[in-house]
């Protein structure tokens, strides 16, 4: 069972926002660059990840009891836990929240759970990313006889013909 989450849990609204636009992004790129050979390996590729994505969220829905109990235990065990605070036991503060106890079990669950469903996010990003390498090399390859063959039937006259292009005028 994965489930090794901190007793904090946080949230960061950008990182999950870039994961998201970064995924999209690859995706939208593959369905524009890739050619036939290319787009079969993305498609196995989508539906083993969309298969890892369905098993994660299956398992979750299925443990989800164990996953709380687990969690619930670490919390109970930590707010039981003796502290070297030597206050007097009439000015203390009770650390044990049944209720609190439940909603940050609740919230460490869910929080490992999506901390797995981004990582996955993130494997197929970096997957895809480097499935589009590929293509890129590809198309360079594929471009740089039609690029050699228009330098070399340059049509200009005499003297424009010595002076080099600029960047604007080659493309």
């Amino acid at each position: 069972m994965p489930f090794d989450a901190p007793f904090e849990v946080s949230f960061d609204f950008r990182k999950e926002l870039k994961r998201s636009f970064d995924l999209a992004d690859v995706k939208h790129q593959a369905h524009k660059d890739f050619n036939r050979s290319e787009r079969l390996e993305y498609t196995k590729l989508r539906k083993r990840f969309e298969g890892w994505r369905k098993a994660e969220q299956r398992a979750y829905e299925l443990e989800y009891d164990t996953r709380f109990e687990v969690a619930s235990k670490r919390l109970i065990n930590k707010a039981g836990s003796k502290t070297r605070e030597f206050t007097p036991r009439w000015m203390g503060v009770d650390r044990f929240d049944g209720e609190a106890i439940k909603r940050q079990a609740g919230r460490i669950v869910q929080a490992s759970h999506e901390r797995l469903m981004a990582g996955i996010d993130e494997r197929e990003t970096k997957d895809i990313g480097q499935l589009l390498k590929v293509c890129e090399k590809r198309t360079k390859q594929r471009e740089k006889p039609l690029k050699d063959f228009a330098r070399a039937t340059d049509r200009r006259q005499k003297k424009q013909r010595r002076t080099r292009r600029t960047l604007q005028q080659r493309q």
